[in-house]
């Protein structure tokens, strides 16, 4: 376990404080009782129960951990192959929770929760595989594109938002 640990600590960790910090991130509209502050804080944070507003918990912890390995690192690599993983993660677990959903006909809590933080590790694994890859460490232009579209996406939608499954909400802001 000891050599587990040795030779891994650098990317489990990580990839445990991105799932806590992804987790939390659902529950800051429980803290707040302001509706104008939560209009501010929808920028980041999940303020209703849509699926759109839940991919913030997959998106700024994929962002966050992508630029700061990238520096820590110097490798480029790092910021694209969680910017990918992070886009790839949220259409699968929307693909995913749309699946269960039809058949279920409602969200089953415990399985969201471990559909979330399996999909977390399985993603954060698989952008530490891409960043080693020539082609992810070759395409930053690429990759800061595709973040400014995603995280623009995700800040623009939750205000004007588009008709769809991953939009419904019986709350609102």
């Amino acid at each position: 376990m000891k050599k587990v640990w040795k030779k891994y600590h650098s990317e489990i960790i990580p990839i445990v404080i991105m799932v806590i910090v992804g987790s939390s991130m659902h529950f800051v509209r429980d803290l707040v009782n302001n509706d104008e502050v939560m209009k501010i804080l929808g920028i980041v944070f999940p303020v209703n129960e849509t699926s759109w507003e839940h991919m913030k918990m997959i998106w700024y912890p994929f962002l966050v951990t992508g630029i700061i390995l990238s520096i820590t690192k110097k490798n480029p690599g790092y910021f694209g192959g969680f910017v990918l993983s992070g886009i790839i993660d949220m259409l699968a677990i929307v693909g995913v929770f749309a699946i269960y959903q039809s058949f279920t006909v409602t969200s089953i809590l415990i399985l969201d929760i471990f559909l979330f933080i399996t999909f977390m590790i399985f993603f954060s694994l698989l952008a530490y595989l891409f960043a080693r890859q020539k082609w992810c460490q070759k395409a930053l232009p690429v990759w800061i594109i595709a973040a400014v579209i995603v995280t623009g996406g995700i800040i623009y939608l939750p205000y004007h938002p588009g008709p769809g499954y991953v939009f419904l909400d019986n709350e609102g802001f």
